[in-house]
């Protein structure tokens, strides 16, 4: 390959998705470049290929890329120099898999941390990263003493450009504390991340997964299912982050969520043939799978079929190979550590009997309708628990907060004593009260969850609109990720518990959360269906009109420009209808950009004509109805109506 073409290729390879066809690309483009005469251009490839073996999972091969990378860094300094920055960077990403790689001796590892401290020092790096990697290895060797002491050196030395984001080296802190036994210091560390304080490409992506279990540990249940509800979607399309879905997928089968563990891993089941290169990664997501496994063979599950087996023999094919990688580790660093871990975590009981996380899945459960009263003991507890409910129910609406309190001792007393129906009863009853309490949405989501998967088996409907219930209500209280899980599940299964309108409103709120979290194609959808909910409904211009406005919005944020247009411009007519003319007057400018850079680049200049007769109707109305808002937004139009001339000359 020449090189102009290898240049394109590369550039081609950028906006492919993480994986094996790019490494495969990259490689390809690798060889041609090694055999060409530009040293700079293949340094450029093998950069590119060491990251694409890291977000595909196979960290285990960057180093003979990166050898090489080396290798032409030291000789054509001159050549490589605009990269230096890049080499050094990307080295400790190189080193963090060494360390997790037990094919590399013990020896190899600490020589090569040896020559990546020199490297650092050698160009006026902090030894920070250096120090925090080194404080990695002690851990992975159960050294926690020493891990400690050496991450406390790396956070006493100085930051610069080499130093990770504050967001990654919180989840180092954090990950030290968990593996020594310390869930509370873990969690005080993984705070700002967890809050979304501290953020970055892989946060709180990882840190939401780690924080799982130590949130169960210590009690904070409500908050380690808004981390799943939250930290589930952002990695699982993730390969590099396959060790995150173990994570959850783990979780699931320690919080009575067996169902959704399941559902889970089948999205997932090519990796369970898949083990690629990164023997970590792979451990970490397998033995989170196997936790799962082997909870369903505890529930007499075990003929459940999953991937091209059964849990039983899927869960005893991984066990072998979770042996076999375990003794790697355990050889590689002389002491039992990492098997002993693996073992742990495969032998965890429930953590939780069952945490709500919204719909029902398909699994079958085990579900009483009625308690069992076969003694005099349950007796006095239901009688109890229906005088307190008969209490609450006269306070309902004049005194919600006694009633609150009745309830919650109702449901306290009798929830092994009442009928299941009585007991989803009183819990709406709760989430009813709690609804007519400003400020109290946390609360209200938590209930509503609960009541939730008490309907479950009873009432389908009653079980859809209470998950709704709580999506909304994390939606008001700004838990954007939580309320967009909340909400694509009973959507997803095509549920329509509400009138049009109302479904349209549900919908919205479904697409700002999901325009908060970034997922602009999905936010669109949401917009472009709850319009058409609502569309030639009199009563719902307005509401058409602001859901085309936001359709279009995000359609014009994920570059969609052609449907931005067709949104934008519906949403002006349905504002025109109004005698809206500031939203619509924003909305044909919007257009009308979007037509001269977008979607528009045709012979006719549609930018000009939508721009001219918005000016046109614009200064119509200022001679019949002046008002300070035409007065502003004739200004407006002419000045980008100028600014679009000027740009189109340039």
């Amino acid at each position: 390959m020449e090189t102009s073409e290898i240049q394109s290729a590369l550039a081609q390879s950028r906006s492919l998705p993480h994986g094996r066809g790019r490494t495969e690309r990259l490689e390809t483009l690798a060889a041609a470049a090694k055999s060409g005469p530009d040293r700079a251009l293949e340094g450029s490839v093998l950069l590119e290929l060491a990251q694409a073996y890291a977000y595909a999972g196979e960290r285990d091969l960057a180093p003979v890329a990166y050898g090489r990378l080396l290798r032409i860094y030291d000789d054509f300094p001159a050549e490589l120099g605009p990269l230096a920055h890049s080499v050094h960077w990307y080295l400790k990403w190189l080193t963090w898999g060494l360390i997790e790689n037990p094919a590399v001796p013990l020896q190899t590892t600490y020589r090569w941390l040896d020559e990546l401290e020199s490297r650092y020092r050698q160009r006026g790096y902090s030894v920070r990263p250096v120090l925090a990697l080194r404080s990695d290895l002690a851990r992975e060797l159960g050294q926690h003493d020493m891990a400690a002491e050496l991450l406390d050196a790396a956070c006493a030395a100085a930051r610069d450009s080499m130093s990770d984001c504050d967001a990654c080296e919180r989840n180092q802190w954090g990950a030290n504390y968990a593996q020594a036994g310390d869930d509370e210091s873990a969690l005080e560390s993984w705070r700002p991340v967890i809050d979304g304080a501290r953020s970055c490409a892989e946060e709180p992506h990882r840190v939401l997964g780690q924080a799982l279990l130590p949130m169960l540990r210590t009690g904070r249940t409500v908050e380690a299912r808004s981390a799943h509800l939250t930290g589930y979607p952002l990695v699982r399309h993730l390969p590099d982050l396959r060790r995150s879905v173990g994570e959850h997928i783990e979780f699931c089968a320690l919080t009575g969520n067996e169902a959704r563990g399941l559902e889970m891993l089948a999205e997932h089941a090519a990796w369970l043939t898949d083990p690629g290169a990164d023997v970590a990664i792979r451990l970490a997501f397998i033995s989170g799978v196997c936790v799962l496994l082997r909870r369903l063979s505890e529930l007499d599950l075990g003929a459940l079929a999953v991937g091209a087996g059964t849990v039983d023999s899927v869960r005893t094919e991984l066990s072998v190979e979770i042996g076999e990688l375990t003794a790697k580790y355990d050889a590689r660093n002389g002491n039992t550590v990492v098997s002993d871990r693996v073992a742990a975590r495969l032998a965890q009981g429930p953590l939780v009997g069952h945490l709500p996380l919204g719909m029902r899945n398909t699994l079958p459960r085990k579900v009483a309708a009625v308690a069992p009263a076969t003694s005099a003991t349950v007796d006095e507890q239901a009688e109890d628990a229906l005088q307190l409910a008969e209490l609450a129910a006269v306070r309902l609406v004049d005194y919600p907060k006694d009633a609150e309190q009745y309830l919650r001792r109702a449901l306290s007393i009798g929830a092994t004593a009442l009928p299941a129906e009585h007991l989803a009863r009183l819990s709406s009853q709760l989430v009813m009260v709690l609804s007519g309490q400003p400020g109290r949405e946390y609360e209200l989501a938590d209930a509503a969850l609960t009541a939730a998967a008490r309907w479950e088996p009873i009432s389908t409907a009653d079980a859809i609109h209470l998950t709704f219930v709580a999506a909304r209500a994390c939606h008001r209280a700004g838990r954007h990720g939580e309320a967009a899980a909340l909400f694509e599940q009973p959507l997803a299964s095509g549920e329509q518990p509400y009138p049009p309108a109302e479904m349209a409103i549900v919908r919205r709120q479904c697409g700002e959360s999901l325009r908060k979290l970034n997922r602009f194609r999905d936010a669109a959808k949401q917009f472009v269906e709850a319009a058409r909910l609502v569309h030639n409904d009199p009563d719902r211009v307005e509401l058409e009109a602001e859901l085309a406005w936001s359709a279009a919005a995000v359609l014009d944020y994920c570059g969609e420009d052609e449907q931005a247009v067709v949104a934008f411009l519906r949403a002006a007519h349905l504002w025109g209808a109004l005698d809206r003319i500031g939203p619509r007057a924003k909305c044909l400018r919007s257009a009308a950009w979007l037509q001269l850079y977008g979607a528009g680049m045709e012979s006719d200049r549609p930018w000009l004509t939508t721009m001219r007769d918005l000016l046109r109707e614009l200064e119509s109305l200022a001679e019949t109805s002046p008002s300070p808002e035409l007065t502003t937004e004739l200004l407006n139009t002419r000045t980008q109506l100028a600014d679009m001339q000027r740009d189109e000359d340039r």
